[in-house]
Protein backbone atom coordinates (compact mmCIF):
# COMPACT_ATOMS: atom_id res chain seq x y z
CA UNK A 1 0.00 0.00 0.00
CA UNK A 2 2.80 2.27 0.70
CA UNK A 3 4.54 1.80 -2.37
CA UNK A 4 1.19 2.38 -4.41
CA UNK A 5 0.67 5.50 -2.39
CA UNK A 6 4.58 6.64 -3.17
CA UNK A 7 3.85 5.56 -6.80
CA UNK A 8 1.01 8.12 -7.04
CA UNK A 9 2.19 10.70 -5.36
CA UNK A 10 6.11 10.90 -8.05
CA UNK A 11 3.65 10.37 -10.77
CA UNK A 12 1.43 13.28 -9.76
CA UNK A 13 4.48 15.37 -9.15
CA UNK A 14 5.70 14.57 -12.95
CA UNK A 15 2.61 14.70 -14.60
CA UNK A 16 1.15 17.79 -13.28
CA UNK A 17 4.27 20.32 -14.52
CA UNK A 18 3.76 18.58 -17.87
CA UNK A 19 0.18 19.82 -18.08
CA UNK A 20 -0.35 22.83 -16.69
CA UNK A 21 2.38 24.01 -19.34
CA UNK A 22 0.33 22.54 -22.24
CA UNK A 23 -3.06 23.65 -20.84
CA UNK A 24 -2.60 27.42 -20.99
CA UNK A 25 -1.30 27.02 -24.59
CA UNK A 26 0.88 30.10 -24.51
CA UNK A 27 3.74 30.25 -26.52
CA UNK A 28 7.11 31.16 -25.96
CA UNK A 29 6.75 35.05 -26.22
CA UNK A 30 3.84 35.24 -23.95
CA UNK A 31 5.21 32.57 -21.63
CA UNK A 32 8.47 34.98 -21.39
CA UNK A 33 6.47 38.30 -20.78
CA UNK A 34 4.29 36.49 -18.01
CA UNK A 35 7.61 36.00 -16.31
CA UNK A 36 8.32 39.19 -16.55
CA UNK A 37 5.67 40.61 -15.13
CA UNK A 38 6.03 37.93 -11.60
CA UNK A 39 9.78 39.55 -11.31
CA UNK A 40 8.65 43.03 -12.03
CA UNK A 41 6.05 42.06 -8.55
CA UNK A 42 8.49 40.57 -6.87
CA UNK A 43 10.31 43.75 -7.34
CA UNK A 44 7.53 45.68 -6.18
CA UNK A 45 6.95 43.56 -3.04
CA UNK A 46 10.90 44.09 -2.20
CA UNK A 47 10.43 48.25 -2.85
CA UNK A 48 7.83 48.56 -0.62
CA UNK A 49 8.52 46.14 1.80
CA UNK A 50 11.89 48.08 2.51
CA UNK A 51 10.19 51.14 2.48
CA UNK A 52 11.89 52.61 -0.95
CA UNK A 53 8.63 53.26 -2.74
CA UNK A 54 5.12 54.80 -1.22
CA UNK A 55 2.22 53.03 -0.75
CA UNK A 56 0.49 55.50 -4.06
CA UNK A 57 3.50 54.37 -6.28
CA UNK A 58 2.98 50.99 -5.09
CA UNK A 59 -0.72 50.93 -6.17
CA UNK A 60 -0.13 52.32 -8.74
CA UNK A 61 2.70 50.11 -10.26
CA UNK A 62 0.20 46.90 -9.35
CA UNK A 63 -2.39 48.20 -10.81
CA UNK A 64 -0.49 48.65 -14.18
CA UNK A 65 1.14 45.48 -14.26
CA UNK A 66 -1.87 43.87 -13.64
CA UNK A 67 -3.63 45.43 -16.92
CA UNK A 68 -0.70 44.81 -18.81
CA UNK A 69 -1.21 41.42 -17.87
CA UNK A 70 -5.13 41.14 -19.23
CA UNK A 71 -4.27 43.04 -22.20
CA UNK A 72 -1.53 40.75 -23.25
CA UNK A 73 -3.84 37.58 -22.08
CA UNK A 74 -6.35 38.86 -23.92
CA UNK A 75 -4.89 39.48 -27.35
CA UNK A 76 -4.00 35.93 -26.94
CA UNK A 77 -7.14 34.87 -26.57
CA UNK A 78 -8.79 37.09 -29.43
CA UNK A 79 -5.87 36.17 -31.86
CA UNK A 80 -4.50 33.01 -30.36
CA UNK A 81 -1.20 34.58 -31.44
CA UNK A 82 2.05 34.11 -29.89
CA UNK A 83 2.58 38.11 -29.34
CA UNK A 84 3.55 40.41 -26.99
CA UNK A 85 3.34 44.27 -28.51
CA UNK A 86 5.09 47.24 -26.82
CA UNK A 87 2.07 47.89 -24.46
CA UNK A 88 2.07 51.35 -22.88
CA UNK A 89 -0.53 51.74 -19.40
CA UNK A 90 -0.48 55.57 -18.59
CA UNK A 91 -2.44 56.73 -15.60
CA UNK A 92 -4.55 60.29 -16.41
CA UNK A 93 -1.98 62.12 -14.71
CA UNK A 94 0.68 60.66 -16.83
CA UNK A 95 -0.96 61.09 -20.35
CA UNK A 96 0.13 63.98 -21.85
CA UNK A 97 3.69 62.92 -20.55
CA UNK A 98 3.46 59.82 -22.93
CA UNK A 99 1.73 61.60 -25.75
CA UNK A 100 2.00 65.15 -26.97
CA UNK A 101 -1.74 66.45 -25.85
CA UNK A 102 -3.26 63.11 -24.95
CA UNK A 103 -5.52 64.48 -22.71
CA UNK A 104 -6.84 66.58 -25.51
CA UNK A 105 -6.64 64.02 -28.09
CA UNK A 106 -7.96 61.23 -26.02
CA UNK A 107 -11.68 62.43 -25.84
CA UNK A 108 -13.77 60.96 -28.27
CA UNK A 109 -11.46 57.88 -29.03
CA UNK A 110 -12.64 54.59 -29.56
CA UNK A 111 -10.32 51.42 -29.00
CA UNK A 112 -8.17 50.60 -32.13
CA UNK A 113 -7.90 54.54 -33.46
CA UNK A 114 -4.49 55.35 -34.01
CA UNK A 115 -3.36 59.12 -32.65
CA UNK A 116 -0.49 60.53 -34.54
CA UNK A 117 0.40 57.34 -36.50
CA UNK A 118 2.38 56.24 -33.60
CA UNK A 119 -0.43 54.85 -30.80
CA UNK A 120 -3.17 52.82 -31.40
CA UNK A 121 -5.60 52.99 -28.03
CA UNK A 122 -6.58 49.84 -27.22
CA UNK A 123 -8.78 50.72 -23.96
CA UNK A 124 -9.65 52.34 -20.70
CA UNK A 125 -9.40 50.90 -17.20
CA UNK A 126 -10.79 52.03 -13.72
CA UNK A 127 -8.58 50.36 -10.89
CA UNK A 128 -8.87 53.25 -8.62
CA UNK A 129 -7.71 55.67 -11.50
CA UNK A 130 -8.12 55.97 -15.00
CA UNK A 131 -5.67 54.05 -16.61
CA UNK A 132 -5.47 54.71 -20.78
CA UNK A 133 -3.69 51.09 -22.88
CA UNK A 134 -2.11 52.05 -26.02
CA UNK A 135 0.01 50.15 -28.08
CA UNK A 136 3.15 51.23 -30.12
CA UNK A 137 3.00 50.96 -33.23
CA UNK A 138 6.41 50.40 -35.22
CA UNK A 139 7.74 52.46 -38.35
CA UNK A 140 7.93 50.72 -41.14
Amino acid sequence: MAIQCCLLILLHLIACPIFAGQSNGYGPEVKSFLDLMRHEEDELEYQIKHNEISRREYIRSKSRIAIQRETVLNLFKESGTDYVPELHVAAASELDQLIEDGTTLIRGIKPGDVIKEKWRYLGTVRRGETFYIFERLTVK
